[in-house]
């Protein structure tokens, strides 16, 4: 009984996925145009991304893995549906690998309520619409962690955490929470560092052979640093870095040195100032988890802006004339504050079994953002599974309907 239930909601979860791409079709955010425009140049010069012949037009080198995917789907088939059902797929995936983990870090009954959360978490619908990286970033986490922690396959567990990491580049949150976490048990992590390592150098190599630079990751953060530093900081007299992004003269790899290079020195200026942006950092990657809404907007491929209605100004600003799709973002935000709330309650009962692991991806997770991110609400998406898994430690002993598991999972 228990598998045909956990099966039944994992189908209906993956199929309504699927259903959403059905009605609501393709969902042209402006990074998954950029994904889709760099792979329609990739195939037109015959080589995967980054294209040897424009390492030196490109302004930065963005998310390979997703823009390759793209790539692969528009080589193979001409078009992107077959991806965003792949997408769809790893997305009804997500849920069972959230099960399987809570199971395995905490109990039956958790990951039960775990995996209801999930499921009916509004926000959980309408991604899989979009090229974007978040999805199948999760996906190849959850599957490494899932690989470690629940089969003990620490090598297959690293090199899946190693291509999430090269489709986004937070695979080493992943990593260092996995060998804390073995750690804490006594037990080795050389399998999950080399896993990783050589997964890395792996794909390096390959990008080498082809384009004579060791690419393995993105390259956007020292200039997203500099960016945000030159627009929320005003006494900047330095020349405005956009200038690197348009030199022809240097290489993706040499721009983003410049962009290094010039962050530091403005941080040896600024601490402070570099310090005190991080609390805004830290409300705008929190703040909503509106984003995937997008997918079921009108109109949304004529949108100037298709974030605009959906945006907490916006929210508030059309009080109380709202759209439906505005009415289903606020429930969900709701719902969202709900599940940061409790998953931030049940640490009052924190045991290093059931609490250490989401905590430690948490954490990791928003420090890194604050250290070299620029602060979105779209950042955070990683992360929602394991505030899910703490709220569900949080309601797993309340009089709720949640806690109307089936007797065999009690």
């Amino acid at each position: 009984m228990n598998t045909r239930i956990i099966t039944a909601i994992i189908i209906a979860f993956t199929l309504m996925q699927l259903l959403i791409i059905l009605v609501f079709d393709y969902t042209p955010y402006p990074d998954s145009e950029g994904y889709l425009f760099l792979a329609n140049e990739a195939l037109s010069k015959g080589e995967p991304y980054p294209v040897t012949s424009l390492l030196s037009e490109y302004p930065f080198l963005w998310n390979a893995g997703a823009i390759n995917a793209v790539y692969l789907s528009l080589k193979i088939t001409g078009s992107i549906i077959p991806l965003l059902i792949i997408y769809s797929l790893m997305k009804g995936a997500t849920a069972w690998l959230l099960f399987a983990i809570a199971r395995t870090t905490t109990d039956q009954r958790t990951a039960f309520i775990a995996l209801l959360l999930y499921v009916l978490y509004p926000a959980n619908y309408g991604e899989s619409t979009s090229l974007l990286s978040e999805l199948p970033f999760l996906f190849f986490s959850l599957l490494g962690i899932y690989l470690s922690i629940c089969k003990q396959q620490h090598v297959a567990g690293s090199i899946a955490i190693a291509i999430g990491n090269w489709i986004r580049p937070m695979g080493i949150i992943f990593l260092i929470a996995l060998i804390i976490y073995h750690l804490l048990k006594r037990k080795p992590t050389v399998k999950l560092l080399a896993g990783y390592i050589l997964t890395l150098c792996f794909i390096g190599t390959l990008t080498y052979q082809r384009t004579g630079l060791f690419l393995y990751q993105s390259k956007t953060g020292w200039m997203a640093l500099m960016q945000y530093s030159w627009d929320n900081h005003h006494s900047i007299d330095s020349d405005n870095p956009n200038l690197v992004s348009e030199n022809t003269q240097w290489n993706v790899s040499q721009k983003d040195s410049v962009w290094q290079a010039m962050f530091i020195d403005w941080l040896k200026e600024n601490p402070k100032q570099y310090i005190a942006q991080m609390p805004r950092k830290l409300v705008n990657t929190y703040v909503s988890d509106n984003v995937n809404f997008c997918a079921f907007l009108p109109n949304k491929t004529n949108s100037e802006y298709l974030y605009e209605p959906l945006s907490m100004a916006s929210i508030i600003h059309d009080f109380p004339r709202y759209t439906g799709v505005q009415i289903l973002t606020i429930i969900n935000l709701v719902i969202y504050y709900i599940i940061l709330i409790t998953s931030i309650l049940s640490l009052r009962n924190f045991t290093k079994r059931s609490h250490l692991f989401p905590v430690a991806i948490i954490l990791l997770g928003t420090f890194l953002l604050l250290l070299v991110g620029h602060g979105e609400a779209r950042f955070h998406q990683p992360f929602m599974p394991f505030f899910i898994l703490l709220s569900a430690l949080f309601w797993r002993n309340k009089k709720t309907f949640l806690s109307l598991a089936p007797a065999s999972f009690r």
